[in-house]
């Protein structure tokens, strides 16, 4: 059985990786050390020998990458097993990926959508490369650095400006630096960063999500979706994510019990997700998209989702991130329930309800309790199942099922 560290998502963000302004920035690694496996070199003689070992031999014929530091003589970190190619790939006519093709990180280069729905479909069928854990934490160190040391203060770096602004001499970053904190005080100032700087110090753009195309819209099967979000058949999620509180609430699920984590996270409790940090700037799929669908509530009575949601990003200029999911399902679900929706249900789902109705009313959220007036909302309909569990492709192709389940 695996262990719980395992089901944990290699996404998430080293709260120590900051930005230090008298150094270059430092990508983090591949994977965090929860998901790597020790494998270790045989000496010198077991390979005269022809010799070796059987775990040597089973990962002898997989592309391997490995980490050491100058000096270490310690065993090779090598990352878990690449997906292998389906055989269905030997068919594929257009060996070009759709998302292969070099583009600038920056906004100056517009990808225009395909001129006809051929040239379209053309492009689904082909490949994409493989996203790595340490590309989702890219973006979000991108789009939400956080200066470390005597600055302690996090900006947001994604959301362009109304204006473009012109591009910055070093000195006039390291000025902006400096003026995010009152100089021997505690207030702090980030409403001064100029985002989309550019600093040695910062983080670069990955230039896996460029900006999105707003009239191509792929599969759902051919997007893949964040960590945080996947659906799991087995285990808990990776998010708490009670649809009755705020997305502010949001926490980690189950921190895993290793060394990677040890400095922020304690084994088998919840933290808090940074809704708007690094994790909730992370992009909602790769590749990026400017809108995400919503179109079924898995476990449904009825034979139709009532509600279905599409997720829109905060700028045009930005694919769907983790936050944006986040937002669009709490007003979704707080919504008013219709007269006419409540007066469709049977009699069992309505004890349902009132049941839901009376325990939300219970609860405190942002430290204040719903106003005894408060009317039937749609969270209300979920009954118990009121947490988030993940998303999964549509079976129809249409958009993607909501997994809902109730709290732990």
């Amino acid at each position: 059985m695996a262990r719980p560290e395992q089901a944990w998502p290699s996404n998430h963000a080293n709260r120590r990786h900051s930005v230090d302004p008298r150094r270059p920035w430092v990508p983090s690694p591949l994977a965090p050390a929860a998901d790597v496996e020790v494998v270790e070199l045989p000496n010198e003689e077991a390979e005269s020998s022809g010799s070796s070992s059987s775990r040597s031999t089973r990962t002898s014929g997989r592309k391997q990458r490995t980490r050491r530091q100058a000096g270490d003589e310690g065993p090779v970190r090598v990352t878990p097993r690449e997906r292998p190619q389906s055989w269905l790939s030997c068919f594929k006519l257009h060996p070009r990926s759709l998302f292969s093709g070099e583009q600038a990180p920056d906004d100056a280069t517009v990808v225009h959508a395909p001129a006809n729905a051929e040239s379209q479909n053309d492009r689904a069928q082909t490949d994409r490369r493989e996203i790595t854990a340490a590309d989702w934490r890219s973006y979000g160190y991108w789009a939400r650095p956080r200066f470390g040391g005597t600055w302690d203060v996090m900006v947001r770096n994604a959301t362009p400006p109304p204006d473009p602004p012109r591009e910055l001499s070093l000195p006039e970053v390291e000025a902006i630096i400096g003026s995010l904190r009152e100089a021997g005080g505690e207030r702090t100032f980030p409403e001064n960063w100029v985002p989309r700087t550019r600093h040695p110090c910062l983080p670069p753009r990955p230039e896996q999500w460029p900006t999105p195309q707003q009239t191509y819209d792929p599969l759902p099967g051919e997007l893949t979706l964040n960590p945080w979000l996947e659906h799991r058949v087995v285990g808990p999620p990776a998010l708490h994510f009670d649809l009755r509180l705020r997305a502010e609430d949001v926490q980690l699920n189950r921190a895993p019990a290793v060394r990677y984590y040890s400095d922020t996270l304690s084994a088998g409790n919840r933290v808090d997700f940074e809704y708007d940090g690094p994790h909730g700037a992370q992009p909602a799929t790769y590749p990026g998209v400017p809108r995400l669908r919503i179109t079924a509530l898995a476990g449904d009575a009825q034979p139709v989702f009532w509600w279905p949601v599409t997720v829109l990003p905060h700028h045009e200029r930005l694919p769907v991130l983790m936050q944006d999911v986040l937002d669009a399902l709490i007003a979704n679900f707080e919504e008013h329930l219709t007269a006419d929706e409540f007066l469709m249900l049977s009699d069992e789902r309505k004890l349902m309800l009132f049941r839901a109705h009376a325990r939300r009313m219970r609860m405190t959220v942002g430290g204040l309790r719903p106003p005894p007036d408060e009317g039937l909302r749609r969270v209300d309909y979920l009954g118990d199942n009121c947490c988030f569990q993940g998303l999964a492709p549509a079976p129809d192709g249409d958009g993607f099922v909501l997994f809902m389940g109730p709290p732990p």
